[in-house]
């Protein structure tokens, strides 16, 4: 989602909604002492890792879910996904996700997931439902969580907290007078940082005396582009200079669309950019406005919904800027080890 500018800043508005946001601390703080007091029951025999963050809005965990299932399978491990599903309007739950999935019933993220990947993934409100329709349908090693830090009805074995380096904890209160869910003091518990985009956290005097040596590994992330791939014909792909002479049209419904479009830039002569709300749904009318224009270029987050109106209206100037993720490897060793401890 988008941040209100105050969230970014300690003003007037922001030190206002102060006392508020000091309550969502002290909940969150009792619901994690509960949870390490009492931890759920297991239903799984499968590893749980969990890829979250700490604030509100998008950071980037869905390109680090797809980078660390292939990593895992590569070590010969069957993996399982599960999702909240934000976003997904569907009457019951849990929902089985594969590629035929709509995203308006299952949600956006966990569509391209099932899509890209080929691998069970399930999602619920509660995600010990999505666990357990998986172990029903197939049998796991490891089972990774899209989101769900502070989802304490989960059982698991690895937190991975993943980190935007261009916005991170913005003025590091929690909500409302912040983006933050919890309060910093949770880096302390998990058991690794990933910075897309970077490799330095910018904490507070305050939040660095606090730690004193206690936060977790930290590790840099990078998206890279890779390829442009065609909506309406999704066989074809071009490569990533192909639009360097061009001016095209981009929308971006992810939680930091500057992101997206700051990636894009260096790939086009000139971009007229249109953010969006985090996973919005986008309509025929509003689709319609782009067909027949200069090329319009979205995420592959946005193209999942966006696909069967590209297909069905000839939508040939539709196209999807596909990344490829870099992380250090030795995240991938640390991984091992937790899971074989």
């Amino acid at each position: 989602m988008s941040w209100p500018t105050f969230w970014t800043k300690k003003n007037w508005q922001a030190r206002l909604l102060w006392p508020l946001s000091k309550l969502v601390a002290w909940e969150a703080l009792r619901r994690l002492n509960k949870f390490q007091r009492t931890p759920p029951a297991r239903i799984s025999a499968a590893k749980v890792i969990v890829v979250g963050n700490l604030v509100v809005g998008g950071s980037g965990k869905t390109p680090l879910i797809i980078w660390l299932t292939k990593a895992l399978q590569q070590q010969g491990l069957q993996v399982g996904i599960v999702s909240r599903g934000y976003g997904g309007q569907a009457s019951q739950w849990p929902q089985w996700v594969d590629a035929e999935s709509d995203a308006r019933l299952v949600g956006d993220e966990p569509l391209l997931l099932a899509q890209t990947l080929q691998v069970p993934v399930a999602v619920s409100p509660k995600r010990a439902e999505a666990i357990a329709l998986i172990e029903n349908r197939q049998a796991c090693d490891v089972i990774i969580s899209d989101d769900g830090l502070q989802h304490y009805a989960m059982a698991r074995d690895i937190e991975i907290v993943v980190v935007d380096a261009q916005r991170q904890f913005g003025n590091q209160y929690c909500l409302p007078a912040g983006p933050l869910r919890e309060p910093l003091g949770r880096l302390s518990n998990v058991d690794a940082v990933v910075i897309n985009g970077g490799n330095q956290l910018e904490l507070s005097q305050k939040w660095r005396r606090r730690f004193a040596g206690e936060l977790p590994p930290r590790f840099a992330m990078e998206l890279r582009p890779s390829v442009f791939r065609n909506l309406h014909s999704p066989q074809m792909t071009q490569a990533v200079d192909y639009f360097s002479d061009s001016a095209v049209s981009s929308i971006a419904g992810i939680g930091n669309p500057q992101r997206f479009f700051d990636t894009l830039q260096p790939y086009v002569a000139e971009q007229d950019t249109q953010p969006l709300a985090d996973h919005h749904a986008y309509t025929e009318t509003q689709l319609q406005g782009f067909v027949g224009d200069k090329p319009l270029i979205m995420t592959a987050k946005d193209a999942v919904k966006c696909q069967a109106f590209a297909q069905q209206r000839q939508a040939k100037n539709f196209w999807a800027l596909e990344v490829e993720t870099i992380v250090a490897p030795e995240l991938m060793t640390l991984i091992l080890q937790k899971l074989q401890n």
